[in-house]
């Protein structure tokens, strides 16, 4: 059994002394705070780590971040990656792997390498390992309707339609948007009902309620484009609960955290009923967010070279398909990545497919090129949801590093 924390009181205090608590724990000026301190506002299940954790080996030679200058994104003024970090990212904590080894690890706005910071929707690409592993076990048939795993939903007619596949590549048809910018978008109301946000007097209790009243019906066939949707991953969550009869926070420490050597214990939230905010909502630090995004650069297996997540599931992200690219074409996304695609809840960056992220609100980020063995992983605390400013920083920093070194 794990580890279970509730946060103390209804108000749910993060740092009394700057009124910071859980009503206002995304303003921009408490981000910082906030971001390391989940379990102040959240119930926490407490993923363990093991006794011996597996270390990073350090390059004998760093990179200096003061030592790389571009061209600032958007303009033709010249700034260092530092600058870039601090001033465009908002980043608190950075680190780079090269071939196995790490070449950089720095932290800033008051982070510490002993902090745990949220992930936010990094979250979806290394919850969703355990679907893989499921996969593997025999467990799930990725071209099943996902109500076969789900008798929760089972009812839903349009839910009935979905695959695990599709749900996996968030081609599910089911009608929802996230678009942060709107006030009126229905992905407040999730937000509100899992625990983001204090309940108001109309709150559903929790996902599975508001998934029954406001995601129940489609508005496209499965399969046709892709929608960005937090909603379907806690449901694939579910599913791994449900095939192994475990919570999700057991089958991560077993299955993937214990094996990854980690140093630190997790942190992964729960909503008011107790399902796991599979997509968004783990909680490491910085040198375990590298454990575990390394296993994307490696097919699977962790620094030790053991393998943890079967490698047919990693290999599968990195298979052109054209029924991918259309979809995502269709999607909102497509500027973002004009020859991407998404598979198994991880983005593809390039026509080849050589090129993986995970991206998350407020500055979480982790990037991967298999032809440079070449791993970043960042935290931020960047004002706003996302950004045009945000994403061309990112992408410069990404392509100063992928120039530094080669393949």
């Amino acid at each position: 059994m794990v580890k279970l924390l509730q946060p103390a009181g209804d108000e749910r205090i993060i740092n009394e002394a700057l009124g910071i608590d859980w009503s206002n724990w995304d303003f921009p000026s408490h981000l910082a705070y906030s971001q390391r301190a989940m379990t102040a506002f959240w119930p926490t299940a407490v993923i363990a780590a093991p006794k011996e954790p597996i270390h990073l080996k350090r390059a004998g030679s760093g990179l200096e971040l003061a030592d790389l200058a571009f061209t600032e994104p958007g303009t033709d003024r010249a700034m260092t990656a530092e600058q870039l970090l601090d001033r465009r990212l908002y980043n608190d904590a950075l680190l780079v792997m090269h071939r196995g080894q790490v070449v950089h690890e720095s932290y800033r706005n008051g982070m510490l390498d002993t902090d745990r910071h949220v992930n936010h929707s990094t979250t979806k690409s290394l919850s969703t390992l355990l679907v893989g592993i499921a996969i593997e076990d025999g467990l799930v048939d990725p071209a099943a309707p996902i109500t076969d795993y789900l008798e929760v939903f089972a009812d839903l007619p349009d839910w009935r339609r979905v695959s695990v596949q599709h749900a996996l590549d968030m081609r599910t048809g089911l009608r929802y948007e996230e678009h942060y910018e709107d006030p009126d978008c229905v992905c407040w109301s999730y937000f509100r009902a899992t625990g983001y946000y204090p309940p108001s007097k109309d709150t559903y209790a929790g996902y599975v309620a508001w998934v029954r009243d406001l995601m129940r019906e489609a508005d496209c066939a499965p399969g046709e484009r892709f929608v960005y949707s937090s909603p379907v991953t806690n449901a694939l969550g579910m599913v791994a609960a449900s095939v192994y009869g475990r919570s999700v926070a057991e089958l991560l420490e077993e299955k993937i955290y214990r094996r990854i050597g980690a140093e630190s214990d997790a942190w992964l939230n729960l909503d008011p009923s107790g399902v796991a905010v599979t997509e968004g909502q783990l909680s490491l630090r910085l040198r375990d967010f590298a454990r575990w995004a390394g296993l994307f650069l490696d097919r699977g297996r962790n620094l030790a070279g053991e393998q943890v997540v079967p490698a047919a599931f990693i290999d599968d992200i990195t298979i052109p398909r054209p029924e991918l690219r259309a979809a995502w074409q269709l999607g909102d996304y497509a500027a973002m990545f004009p020859e991407g695609q998404y598979r198994n809840q991880t983005y593809v960056l390039d026509a080849d497919c050589t090129q993986m992220a995970m991206l998350g609100i407020h500055g979480q980020f982790a990037l991967v090129d298999l032809e440079r063995e070449l791993l970043a992983v960042g935290y931020g605390s960047y004002p706003d949801q996302v950004g045009p400013v945000f994403v061309d920083s990112m992408f410069s920093l990404w392509e100063l590093l992928r120039t530094e070194f080669p393949a």
